[in-house]
């Protein structure tokens, strides 16, 4: 193996350059037994029109399935009758991928070597480790290392199995430039979201802040989108966290709206009783208090119930008289709140599922 050119997740691909070192005996070419031209010739070099060689196919190939011919390269022959040959090119293989903890993902993908119309009575296929002597590091993916799988497989109508060799290669992926141009921005992005309800309303920006934020989000999801393979098998963790910010910056719009017919509400108009009830949750979950005042007409009512010989709560006596802007800064920070918690519980969780595993892996 020479090095890795690509790792495309997306066509579920991998392109990598190298080479087979094959070797095999052939005895119609051991002149050892004859002392006229063993000692002084000890090798001969010739090319694959003039002696036999094995036919072998990289049979995952993603186009050009063929036998590997190279009519250019040297074949050496001893003077035992072995023969080594070493043709290379460049094979672009197929590469089922698994998205899940992308970008902390590992891939695994194989080169299948194969014997094309010869059976395992004509051609026994021994297979050995990968030679990375030669390997040049990807600055995307990270050679792990890999595993030998020889197995045999029937063709067409021939009745006798054909043996095949599979050379299993494993890469994870080098993280830092996925981490520093998509990750960090998206959180970034998800929690300036949040502060959409920090705007007061009157500056006449919320709702162009929330369709910026959630635009930019839109633009962000179709960027990741565009790198992942078009299939169901597996889901990524960052596209269901994208999903989930996307839904919340779409509430946070919706919210946002709601919350400006709050504020530009008439003066007397009534405020609706799930309102209120909010306002008193809000205020005994999160701490947030509702601006009081007086009952003007708090002591006419205190006369009437002396009268009747009942005692007055003095905490009874002070009932909240809530406006539509006081209304409006509650639920301000109300889903200020809300939104941040869900926001760094969701980060918090997506990190520690990639983080914890991209460290298995190792």
């Amino acid at each position: 193996m020479l090095t890795l050119n690509s790792l495309n997740i997306r066509d579920q691909a991998m392109t990598i350059a190298g080479y087979f070192t094959l070797q095999w005996s052939d005895s119609r070419l051991d002149w050892s037994g004859n002392p006229t031209y063993s000692s002084d010739i000890p090798v001969i070099y010739t090319t694959q029109d003039y002696v036999w060689i094995p036919s072998l196919s990289v049979t995952n190939l993603v186009s050009d399935i063929a036998v590997i011919s190279d009519n250019t390269v040297i074949i050496r022959v001893t003077n035992s009758g072995t023969l080594s040959w070493t043709p290379g090119a460049v094979y672009n293989t197929q590469c089922s991928t698994d998205v899940t903890y992308y970008p902390f993902d590992t891939q695994t993908c194989s080169v299948t070597l194969a014997t094309w119309g010869y059976t395992s009575i004509e051609i026994n296929l021994q297979a050995v480790e990968v030679d990375t002597s030669y390997y040049e590091p990807n600055g995307e993916w990270e050679y792990t290392g890999n595993r030998l799988d020889s197995s045999t497989r029937t063709s067409g109508s021939l009745s006798d199995s054909m043996p095949q060799a599979s050379y299993i290669l494993t890469f994870i992926r080098r993280p830092t430039y996925q981490v520093m141009n998509t990750i960090i921005p998206m959180i970034l992005l998800g929690f300036l979201s949040c502060y959409v309800f920090q705007l007061p309303p009157d500056s006449g920006e919320k709702i162009g802040f929330s369709l910026t934020t959630l635009l930019a989000f839109a633009v962000y999801l179709t960027m990741v989108s565009a790198d992942m393979p078009t299939t169901s098998i597996h889901t990524s963790v960052l596209s269901l966290y994208l999903i989930i910010v996307l839904a919340m910056g779409i509430m946070a719009v919706l919210m946002t709206i709601f919350v400006l017919r709050c504020h530009h509400s008439p003066e007397d108009k009534p405020i609706p009783n799930y309102l209120k009830k909010i306002c008193k949750l809000a205020k005994k979950m999160f701490g947030i208090g509702c601006c009081c005042k007086r009952n003007t007409v708090l002591d006419l009512e205190n006369d009437k119930m002396e009268k009747k010989g009942k005692i007055i709560d003095p905490v009874e006596a002070f009932e909240p008289e809530l406006s539509w802007p006081e209304v409006t800064l509650i639920l301000d920070k109300l889903f200020f709140k809300v939104y941040l918690s869900l926001m760094v519980t969701a980060t918090t969780v997506v990190l520690l599922i990639l983080v914890i595993h991209y460290y298995a892996q190792y």
